[in-house]
């Protein structure tokens, strides 16, 4: 119960954030700055790192993108990785085993937020769009999709890195492409 108030309250806090009209540039903000979430945490908008994603292929077949991801994997030369995380059929999504180490993550998707030349299978509603999320619109139908899984490729903080690894998948992978999204770098426990 614990582990799905938490996502629930980083979805509130993204939507909130989202969807103000005076929202502050991340540019324009410093360490000290922050945001109340909840009555016990505060969120810095300081702890999200802007990151370029890059995306192989998408869809709702786990299968098929681990096949994908194997074949990107060795196509590129990067690992495979899934961080113990398993696609659940009753959850219909990846999650990490119920037993696992991390009680706070047991049984809950964890999402990656580092590259390191790995190739994985991600659930899509943890990677919003950088434009999309300036529309509520695309927002709340990005968010209401929560089946959707890709093929997660690496991902750089710069993006002339991503441009160069997604002019090496795109021959091969035409569904190819970089996802901008700003991901949370602070603690998640």
């Amino acid at each position: 119960m614990k582990n799905v108030l938490i996502i629930i309250n980083i979805f509130i806090f993204i939507i909130s954030c989202s969807n103000s009209k005076n929202k502050i540039n991340s540019n324009e903000i410093n360490a000290n700055d922050s945001i109340y979430q909840s009555q016990e945490n505060y969120i810095s908008e300081s702890e999200y790192e802007l990151n370029y994603v890059v995306s192989v292929a998408n869809g709702y077949n786990y299968d098929s993108l681990r096949q994908i991801a194997i074949q990107a994997s060795d196509f590129l030369k990067f690992n495979f990785d899934t961080l113990s995380r398993y696609y659940n059929t009753e959850k219909k999504k990846i999650i990490l085993h119920e037993n696992d180490i991390d009680d706070m993550w047991a049984g809950e998707y964890y999402l990656r937020r580092s590259g390191e030349n790995i190739v994985s299978i991600e659930m899509q509603t943890a990677y919003i769009d950088t434009l999309t999320i300036k529309d509520k619109i695309a927002t709340e139908r990005f968010y209401s999709d929560t089946l959707k899984m890709f093929v997660f490729a690496t991902m750089y903080t710069n993006k002339k890195q991503a441009d160069s690894l997604l002019k090496i998948l795109k021959p091969k992978y035409k569904q190819a492409s970089i996802i901008p999204t700003e991901i949370y770098m602070g603690c998640m426990h």
